[in-house]
């Protein structure tokens, strides 16, 4: 995680912690045939973990794809280096067997 990331996530935290502080009175939470009471700093702190948690999994596909897309790179810069000694190779070879050929 770089540094940005980690100063973005860090003032965020202090924002929700300041505003789950200053709102602390009791709320009623209904959902379909749910429901619950608790304090405002639980649901809003439950709230942004929700939150949290779905954007690390709505993030998941992309950082999939581009890790197989790294691997995919990776071999291929592996096959290119090693075709690239290849030729340099032979062309040092060609160029010694010139070499023994003028004399």
């Amino acid at each position: 995680m770089n540094q940005f990331s980690l100063i973005g996530f860090l003032v965020l935290a202090m924002i929700v912690a300041i505003f789950s502080i200053q709102n602390s009175g009791e709320a009623i939470v209904k959902f379909i045939w749910w429901q619950f009471q608790s304090s405002l700093v639980v649901v809003i702190l439950i709230s942004t973990a929700l939150g949290a948690i779905m954007a690390i999994f709505l993030s998941l596909p992309g950082h999939v794809r581009l890790r197989m897309r790294m691997r995919e790179q990776s071999q291929r810069l592996a096959e290119l280096q090693r075709r690239l000694q290849e030729c340099e190779s032979r062309r040092a070879k060609k160029a010694s067997d010139d070499r023994q050929n003028e004399r």
